[in-house]
């Protein structure tokens, strides 16, 4: 799953996946604050989940998002909360 949402990215970003690490700050990654709005909408679209604004207030770097995704994800799939 990890792999498929740093592809995810990448693909949206146009930039090559070995750039998304998970130690990849966001804020190098996206130019522009609105391209990481259209980028979450993305991923709440390709992956089926749900995004509020307090779950991303400490998502920094390209781990930190995909290891929200990967659990939100989950949570959903097994119809429990997400932690």
């Amino acid at each position: 799953m990890k792999e498929k949402i740093r592809q995810k990215i990448a693909d949206f970003l146009k930039q090559p996946t070995a750039r998304v690490l998970d130690d990849a700050l966001l804020t190098d990654l996206v130019p522009e604050s609105f391209v990481l709005v259209e980028l979450v909408i993305e991923l709440q679209e390709e992956f089926g989940i749900r995004l509020m604004q307090e779950d991303l207030k400490g998502v920094k770097t390209a781990g930190d998002l995909t290891s929200l995704i990967e659990r939100i994800h989950q949570a959903t799939i097994d119809g429990t909360p997400p932690k």
